[in-house]
């Protein structure tokens, strides 16, 4: 089964990406970091990561980023869940 394009974060929902990844593999493999949450893409992008972001306040990890009028209530429905664990 091939992957769907990955067009936002698949842990917080943050996005569009600038990039569309075309896979999981492809993103995990990218090492890049979420603006929002702070997941590191083939390091840290699991649930756990999610859940100490929520509970540390969904802090941004690039607060210049952070829009006006955010809520992580608008990103939810971009978040991949199930997301594949890392292998």
């Amino acid at each position: 089964m091939k992957d769907s394009p990955i067009t936002h974060c698949p842990v917080c929902g943050v996005g569009p990406f600038e990039s569309h990844y075309s896979s999981t593999e492809e993103l995990r493999f990218s090492y890049e970091i979420c603006e929002c949450c702070g997941c590191e893409y083939g390091y840290t992008d699991h649930e756990s990561h999610y859940a100490k972001w929520v509970e540390s306040g969904c802090v941004w990890c690039d607060p210049k980023r952070k829009p006006k009028g955010w809520y992580l209530e608008n990103q939810v429905p971009n978040q991949i869940r199930p997301w594949p664990p890392l292998a």
